[in-house]
């Protein structure tokens, strides 16, 4: 990766916008970035990490530390770097979490971290590849094939960084060297190893934990004294068995016998039951002879009973006729004097005569109706002092009055008359009406007559029919016939009750010689010796087959305790076999061994000896052949982690001392050297990774001027394999050595940069 132009904006020291444009350096590989202290020279290699990762090229610097406390408010930070990598060109921006002035209102807002790469084509087109923080983050490391940490290792070696790898112990060299070269899949390999190996010792202590515990149960101290303690309670058993069944066939003996005496006695007691109901039985018998002689007198009144029955009917049938006889002969007497008194009236009203009358009030009013009419209109025409047409006379104090009254009178007289006519047709309607029903009255007489007289004779025919019956049949008297038919409903009842007698009778007769016959030549038994004879059985039955049941669940129980410590026997031996080589294995890989060394240092000295060996072909040069660095190889601490210590050999004396003997110029340069052969070992490393570009940041003031040009020589050949050194310095030899200079100037306003190419 070679940077082209860098634009920072309210970046660190930088206030406004501050544009850098590498691209002045033209076929220059060396320039030096200079300034005062605190001027902004480190911020550049901030704003190059913060645009390419979103992260500083130092450890105590994060994205919101990077905004400048010189820029306005409403200014946003934002850095963008453009960068040419395997003939492509790229342009990142990125912009950090904020805080700035509202755009509108009073007070300030939150703005999050945005990011954005984009490839610039040859044609000038661009093409965007990432659009947020993260993407551009995955896509930068795809690209350049480096991640954060390992580009400031390489490409950006901050003052400092490189002199602590210098110094460290070997534990923190461990992790440093872990960390550059990804070497964790060993450490990974040795936690494996010791998490199998620690599994696997679990695993055998609670086996042993287990069989312990299951030979504590069983009351052994081995499997053999467990499976000769299984083999006695088989025995045990075995014989206990036997004794089982013989009990058995003893309990069941003396239950047949006792329940075959249960049944003798039972029948014995059935019997006393049969025969103490057959005494009960023939205490009925007096009662049961008495029942046969009524129902047998039932019967008779039953037999009787049609003839009784036909000469009742008879009886109610000549009562019917007799008051159906009464009533004719009643109505025929009402008829008779009814008829006698409207025919007395009607003799006394001469209906003719009022009819004549009648005709002529009618004429008569007639007549005065039409004068009335007439008289009514002369009298309208009169008029006081004028003659009358009729009288003549020429005054008229009731004009046409007399005939009016006239008129009211006939007609008065024609409605009394109407009224009475119709009256006298009325009685001879009721007369006539009367008739009819006399009539009709004799009719029903001479009917109820004669079947009055018919019902007579078949009563009597009906009597003597019963009476006849009543001489042959069981009864002397009808009373004693009456008395019984109102019995009858209790034949059934009798006759059942009868009936069951005799079968009951019958059926106790049947029992008690069954009976006697099974009994016959049995005695009745006494049952307590046998019950006690059966509980006694019973009793050592149950004991037996107890003790057989403990032996039994004792045997299986110890069955299942010796599978299990053969099972356990079984995992203990594979687990002893297994624990071996992986326990070895694993002690040795987390480095207990005579060398105290675990496997993923063992592979870093490797990694650490590649590096020695590139690092001192510079350290040589630079220090003039003085000074070697090797890698410690005996053990001086036990407790401690090695294998990965520093020593410098130092050729004028021949004696081999500590890193941490170095003077600050010589352990510059020693750092130096070390963090450029780091760096080109982990290039290698890397899968043939070429880096372009080597930022190196202070730590040239501590040289003397010999020293200096030696490393300025190490630095050029660097740049003469085509990359591009920047030296971030104030040091002012290296302002005359180096004539390509970005110069940084701090101002009260904040920082500015000024390219100077000689």
């Amino acid at each position: 990766m070679k940077p082209l132009t860098l634009s920072m904006q309210a970046f660190g020291p930088y206030a406004g916008n501050e544009e850098i444009d590498f691209t002045r350096l033209g076929q220059r590989r060396l320039f030096l970035i200079t300034g005062p202290t605190g001027s902004g020279k480190t911020s550049i290699l901030d704003a190059i990490t913060f645009a390419l990762y979103g992260k500083a090229s130092g450890d105590l610097r994060n994205g919101r530390s990077l905004r400048s406390d010189y820029a306005q408010p409403s200014l946003k930070t934002e850095v963008r770097l453009t960068f040419a990598n395997k003939d492509h060109c790229y342009e990142v921006k990125r912009t950090p979490e904020q805080v700035l002035l509202r755009k509108r209102g009073e007070g300030t807002r939150s703005v999050s971290g945005d990011a954005s790469l984009v490839e610039i084509l040859p044609d000038g087109s661009r093409q965007l590849l990432a659009s947020s923080y993260l993407s551009v983050t995955n896509r930068i490391e795809a690209i350049l094939g480096f991640k954060a940490e390992q580009f400031r290792q390489l490409m950006v070696l901050p003052q400092g960084e490189f002199r602590r790898f210098l110094m460290a112990e070997s534990k923190d060299r461990h992790k440093i060297l872990e960390t550059l070269f990804k070497t964790q899949q060993y450490r990974q390999l040795e936690e494996a190893l010791d998490k199998r190996a620690k599994a696997v010792k679990k695993s055998y202590e609670d086996v042993n934990t287990h069989m312990a515990h299951l030979l504590e149960q069983s009351h052994v101290d081995s499997s053999a004294s467990l499976e000769k303690l299984r083999k006695d309670t088989q025995e045990q058993l075995t014989a206990r068995e036997k004794e089982v069944a013989k009990a058995g066939a003893e309990a069941k003996k003396a239950s047949a016998a006792l329940e075959n005496a249960r049944k003798v006695l039972e029948t014995f007691l059935a019997l006393d039951r049969a025969r103490q109901h057959e005494n009960e039985l023939k205490a009925l018998a007096p009662r049961m002879e008495q029942l046969k002689e009524e129902i047998r007198k039932l019967e008779a009144a039953q037999n009787l009973n049609a003839f009784y029955d036909r000469a009742a009917r008879s009886t109610l049938q000549e009562r019917k006729a007799k008051a159906l006889t009464e009533m004719a002969n009643a109505e025929q007497k009402a008829a008779l004097s009814e008829m006698t008194r409207l025919s007395q009236d009607a003799a006394a009203a001469n209906t003719e005569v009022l009819e004549e009358q009648a005709a002529r009030v009618r004429e008569e009013l007639a007549r005065l109706t039409a004068v009335s009419t007439e008289t009514v209109r002369l009298a309208g025409g009169l008029k006081p002092g004028e003659p009358c047409p009729v009288c003549g006379a020429t005054e008229h104090p009731h004009p046409a009055t007399q005939t009016q009254q006239e008129k009211k009178r006939l007609q008065d007289q024609q409605k009394t008359m109407e009224a009475t006519i119709k009256a006298l047709q009325e009685r001879k309607a009721a007369l006539q009406k009367s008739q009819d029903r006399l009539k009709k009255a004799l009719g029903q007489l001479e009917t109820a007559r004669k079947n009055e007289a018919e019902a007579s004779a078949m009563l009597e025919a009906d009597a003597a029919a019963f009476h006849e019956a009543l001489e042959k049949s069981l009864f002397t008297d009808q009373k004693t016939f009456i008395s019984y038919r109102k019995q009858l409903s209790q034949k059934e009842s009798w006759q059942n009750e009868l009936t069951r007698y005799e079968t009951r009778k019958a059926g106790t007769a049947g029992e008690i010689k069954a009976l006697s016959e099974q009994l016959q030549g049995k005695e009745k038994p006494d049952l307590a010796p046998l019950q006690e004879a059966d509980a006694r059985a019973r009793r050592r039955y149950q004991e037996e087959a107890s003790a057989a049941g403990a032996l039994r669940e004792r045997l299986a129980q110890q069955k299942e305790q010796l599978e299990q410590l053969k099972k356990l026997e079984k995992e203990q031996a594979r687990l002893q076999e297994s624990y071996g080589p992986i326990g070895l294995l694993a002690d040795t890989a987390k480095g207990e061994n005579r060398q105290n060394l675990s496997f993923s240092a063992y592979v870093l000295q490797a990694v650490l000896d590649d590096v020695l060996r590139t690092a001192n072909l510079r350290l040589h040069k630079i220090s003039q052949g003085r000074y070697t660095l090797y890698r410690q190889r005996d053990i001086h601490d036990a407790r401690k982690e090695q294998g990965l210590d520093l020593e410098i050999l130092d050729a004028f004396t021949g004696q081999a001392r500590s890193v941490h003997t170095l003077s600050g110029g010589e352990s510059f340069f020693t750092s130096l050297s070390l963090a450029l052969g780091l760096s080109d070992v982990l290039e290698s490393y890397a899968g043939g990774l070429h880096l372009d570009t080597i930022l190196v940041d202070e730590g040239f003031g501590s040289l003397d001027p010999e020293t200096l040009d030696l490393a300025m020589d190490t630095l050029l050949e660097l740049q003469q394999g085509g990359r591009l050194v920047g030296i971030i310095s104030h040091v002012s030899e290296l302002k005359e050595r180096i004539p390509a200079q970005l110069e940084v100037k701090a101002t009260a306003q904040g920082s500015t940069t000024e390219f100077h190419i000689q």
